[in-house]
């Protein structure tokens, strides 16, 4: 998906979320599974634990390999006048999966040392995530929305360890 339909899915996710007139129900729910698209886009299932405590799985795709994350999240109700159905969440968690990288070792690619290429290898990643999130509750239809902001730091294989702020998305997922 290039980044123009992403932009396009983006905006269009906002829109309908600023403009959406559905009251929905404030009852909780349970569970809730759908796609989440972004830094690391991929297939998402939460479960509420305890009432706004909930526990959140992500399959995902990363530097053409796989990620599972587990992340403990908090809800807790946001002010806003002109509706009752937008919540704020933050949590933190781990990951693990593997990745490919073409930039770690060289090898030799002739018998002059100044010439070389990098190997592409597949390593075994670990690391801790936070997230930050607004959730808007469209329990009549029944899906939700939601941003969020998911910073990572990720050790990869032996050599190398990565950080990276930025990795946001748009999720909608149907609750069951």
């Amino acid at each position: 998906m290039n980044s123009n339909n992403q932009n396009s899915i983006f905006i269009g996710l906002i829109l309908l979320l600023m403009l959406s007139s559905v009251h929905g129900y404030s009852q909780q729910y349970d569970r809730s599974a759908g796609i989440r698209l972004g830094g690391s886009s991929g297939l998402t299932f939460k479960k509420f634990i305890v009432e706004e405590e909930a526990f959140e799985v992500i399959i995902s795709n990363r530097k053409h390999g796989i990620q599972l994350t587990g992340l403990y999240l908090i809800h807790q109700p946001m002010d806003v006048s002109f509706n009752d159905n937008f919540y704020f969440y933050y949590g933190v968690g781990g990951h693990v999966g593997a990745e490919k990288h073409g930039d770690i070792s060289k090898v030799l690619f002739d018998s002059d040392p100044s010439i070389f290429m990098y190997e592409e290898k597949s390593y075994l990643t670990l690391g801790i995530d936070g997230m930050i999130g607004i959730e808007y509750r469209m329990l009549s239809v029944p899906i939700t929305l939601s941003l969020d902001l998911k910073p990572y730091l990720n050790y990869v294989g032996m050599r190398k360890i990565k950080a990276d702020f930025w990795d946001a998305s748009i999720a909608i997922k149907y609750v069951f």
